[in-house]
């Protein structure tokens, strides 16, 4: 059993170090609606047009109100006058396209949709609007709506670095990392200083384990914003994956420098600590983790695994058992507890855990119960 059981060491190890994407939301892009003229001295003759005509100026006096509201970044504000303008004048469209890029930068995603909906009715071919409908459906998470939206608004001519960033970010929480590079690409070429892409290109070509080649996007990122805790943690998790367990844990320590509270970058020092034999050490870092975040059943499942190591199955059944108590449907530490208990002879209390782990869904789990047919 011991063979199988260093497969989950490793790949538990594997699955604390962070992956995931620094995502910001970005509103630069957005087109600031535009105030619209009107003649309020006008003289009228028709007393029946004079009611329309002045309805419509007050229309436009509502609309402009929200543009300048928009400017003054008072949002609430300016969706007041953008819908005081619509109920004076539905036919004012461009009145749908600000009270809509108001609720963008409100964060109200679906209800800038139904506006930005409204508006393209009339302007089917403002691709700025496509590729804003395409941003809020990316808010959402509504992966196919965006993907939709960006590939019809660059068919359109439209181009713009965030866009095809996005995209990238989407194939990548698909799991396409070969997908996503090609994106990521198209952002640097439009923004060779878009340290975003160039750590994201860095995280796709390290699940690729294109180790070398995410070492040098993380350290181009790093060159353009080298005050970002992010970028050294992920630098030294592709650095530990290359064994460099010395320079992985100084690009730690960089990150923590940075940010001391960062609990990921504590987290993955551990696992290099770890990796590198040293159990001791690894486990009195897994316990800082713990002082920032108490709750880290993650951290209590590696001290857990180096008590393990150092044979001392006690403690770590203790610490197993704790992540359990934090995450009961924590499938890889029912799987490590059994394997603890396994060492002590309590073969009941290993095949109870692995049964667990089993019905958790843990496909491997089914190996391990196999012992326990033959017990």
């Amino acid at each position: 059993m011991n063979k199988k059981l260093l497969f989950f060491v490793l790949f538990c190890m594997m699955f604390s170090v962070v992956f995931a994407q620094q995502t910001k939301t970005d509103t630069s892009q957005i087109v600031v609606p535009t105030k619209i003229g009107y003649e309020g001295d006008a003289a009228i003759e028709d007393t029946t047009s004079t009611l329309v005509i002045a309805t419509d100026q007050q229309a436009n006096i509502a609309y402009n109100d929200g543009v300048q509201f928009y400017e003054q970044n008072q949002f609430d504000a300016s969706i007041q006058s953008f819908t005081q303008a619509l109920q004076l004048n539905p036919e004012l469209i461009k009145a749908f396209y600000g009270r809509g890029t108001s609720y963008i930068q409100k964060k109200d995603y679906q209800k800038a949709i139904e506006d930005l909906t409204k508006y393209s009715v009339e302007f089917k071919d403002d691709a700025n609007v496509v590729y804003l409908m395409g941003f809020c459906a990316y808010y959402l998470k509504q992966n196919d709506i965006a993907i939709e939206a960006f590939n019809k608004a660059i068919s359109m001519g439209y181009e713009d670095v965030n866009m095809h960033y996005f995209m990238g970010v989407m194939k990548f929480d698909e799991s396409k990392y070969e997908e996503a590079i090609p994106h990521f690409n198209n952002a640097i070429q439009l923004d060779p200083n878009h340290f975003f892409s160039y750590n994201d290109r860095g995280s796709a070509n390290r699940m690729l384990e294109k180790y070398d080649d995410a070492i040098a996007d993380y350290n181009k990122a790093i060159e353009i914003n080298n005050e970002t805790a992010l970028l050294y943690n992920n630098l030294g998790s592709a650095k530990r994956l290359k064994k460099d367990y010395e320079g992985a844990i100084k690009d730690y320590d960089k990150a923590l420098s940075i940010d001391p509270e960062y609990h990921f970058a504590i987290n993955n020092k551990a696992i290099a600590l770890y990796e590198a034999g040293e159990y001791e050490a690894a486990i009195e870092i897994f316990r800082d983790v713990l002082k920032l975040k108490r709750d880290y059943a993650y951290a209590y499942n590696n001290i857990g695994l180096c008590y393990y190591k150092l044979k001392d199955y006690e403690s770590s059944i203790e610490a197993f058992s704790t992540a359990i108590s934090m995450n009961p449907e924590y499938a890889y530490a029912y799987i490590h507890r059994g394997s603890a208990k396994e060492m002590l002879r309590n073969m009941d209390g290993a095949c109870s855990d692995w049964e667990k782990a089993k019905e958790l869904g843990l496909e491997v789990a089914k190996e391990y119960c196999s012992v326990c047919i033959e017990y």
